[in-house]
Formats: C-alpha cells, sequence, structure tokens
C-alpha cells in the first residue's frame, strides 16, 4: 500500500495545513500570512489538494482560475518542514499541473505563482520562468518573484509522467526515514 497520496483537500484537515504552515515560520512565510491562509481555507478560490503520508497532511496548495486572463495561479503550496527534501513539494507541484491541464474550466494556457527568494529556484528547475522580481513584494519585507509556465509548451501525458515520478520519488524518499 502506498504511503504518500495526493487528493483533494477537506474541512477536516484544516488544522493540520494550520500546523503545516507554523512549521514553515518565519524562513518562508511572514507570520501575517496566517490570517491569509485561514481566509483561504474557509473559502478556497480553486481546487486545494493535500499531500498526505500514511494518511495525514503533509503539504498543501491549490489553484485558481484567474476569469478574464489566460491563466491560474498557484496558491500556498508547502510541505511541513519535517518533510522538506521528501519530494512532497515536487509531487504538490505536478498534480496541480496536470489537474489545471486537464480539468481548468475555460482551459487555461499559463500557470503562475508568486512567491520569495528561498522559493522561486524550485519553481525554476520545475519549468517556471522568471517574469518579475519585486523587492520587498510582500508586506513581510521579502522579496517576491513572479514566475509562470507555459501549458502549451507540455501535455497532459507528460505531466502525469511528472506527477507518477515525482510520486515514486517521494514513495522512496519517506520509506527511508
Amino acid at each position: 500500500m502506498s504511503r504518500v497520496a495526493v487528493r483533494r483537500y477537506t474541512a477536516a484537515d484544516r488544522a493540520a495545513v494550520l500546523a503545516i504552515f507554523d512549521s514553515n515560520l518565519p524562513e518562508y512565510f511572514g507570520a501575517g500570512d496566517r490570517a491569509w491562509l485561514e481566509e483561504t481555507l474557509d473559502e478556497p478560490d480553486g481546487p486545494a489538494f493535500v499531500v498526505t503520508v500514511d494518511g495525514d497532511p503533509a503539504a498543501f496548495g491549490g489553484y485558481e482560475l484567474w476569469d478574464h486572463y489566460n491563466k491560474a495561479l498557484l496558491y500556498w503550496g508547502m510541505a511541513g518542514r519535517a518533510w522538506h527534501g521528501a519530494g512532497l513539494g515536487r509531487l504538490l507541484l505536478f498534480a496541480r499541473l496536470f489537474d489545471i491541464a486537464c480539468h481548468a474550466a475555460p482551459p487555461t494556457r499559463y500557470v503562475t505563482v508568486d512567491t520569495s527568494d528561498l522559493v522561486a529556484p524550485f519553481f525554476r528547475r520545475h519549468g517556471f520562468a522568471i517574469t518579475r522580481v519585486w523587492p520587498e513584494g510582500y508586506r513581510s519585507g521579502m522579496t517576491m518573484h513572479e514566475l509562470h509556465y507555459d501549458l502549451v509548451a507540455t501535455t497532459p501525458a507528460a505531466l502525469a509522467e511528472e506527477r507518477d515520478a515525482a510520486l515514486a520519488a517521494a514513495e522512496a524518499a519517506v520509506a527511508r526515514r
């Protein structure tokens, strides 16, 4: 039986997701971001997912579609500190990209994300291009990196392969812990 899985977020996951967030303070988020996450959990702007390990949420993230633009925006995207380096973030990323490619209504071309100095290299390694860098772009004072991914440059089948490879790598990493 698989120890790692991706599934839709449910309200029962709320406390676990907040604990994931708290485990990433202060390096990855500003303390003021918690209220924003709580709002997102109470009223998501689009599909949200958790990556579970042995049934317990270990990573969280979602996306929203922008009606007037040809893009989706990834939101949150975080793994609990205890799971950093286990590949859960990569799995979550490709699960979301695959979902956007297959289920976005209306279909969309671009996927965007804004993130910090610490996380921007992760997205660049996985095919995102930097659009803009905003010094002190977050109210917390952190620099904001805006990045985008062009879905036209890939296929749902290729994204499924990336997702499946990420799942296999995460399974192997979790088994070594």
